[in-house]
């Protein structure tokens, strides 16, 4: 039996390779972002963008390198602020030797965190500002 009788062939051009994820062929598309703007804004972009595009559910998107590290230390933030509060109640409550003392500390800071920010707003200083510069300061002494 010939195999023109089961198959067609062509002559075209094909890739040297496939690139893969797991078991599954990928594509990788990367981005940069401009100048003063942060990955807070870009994700949600791309997540937008790919619903008004209409994407298959055949297709998986994730996201890898620091899109993906930002993500993931975005859900752990809870967690960690808790443990940092009840790491420092205990701290206060070894230093004043009391149960009541730490939470009397502790009650002030929603209102001191509401002054700093009120403090920039007033200063007309961005917060990223006030960050990098206070960093770049200390590394310069």
């Amino acid at each position: 039996m010939p195999l023109s009788a089961f198959a067609t062939m062509h002559v075209s051009n094909t890739p040297l390779s496939i690139p893969h994820q797991g078991q599954f062929p990928a594509a990788t598309i990367s981005f940069n972002l401009q100048s003063g703007s942060s990955l807070s804004h870009a994700i949600p972009a791309i997540q937008k963008a790919e619903r008004e595009i209409g994407l298959p559910d055949t297709i998986a998107t994730t996201f890898t390198g620091a899109a993906a590290e930002f993500r993931s230390s975005l859900t752990s933030e809870p967690l960690l602020i808790l443990a940092a509060v009840v790491v420092i109640y205990i701290v206060l409550g070894v230093l004043y030797e009391s149960y009541i003392h730490p939470i009397t500390i502790l009650s002030t800071l929603p209102s001191a965190g509401v002054g700093a920010l009120l403090a920039l707003l007033i200063c007309r200083i961005d917060f990223l500002w006030s960050r990098l510069s206070a960093s770049s300061s200390s590394s310069a002494s």
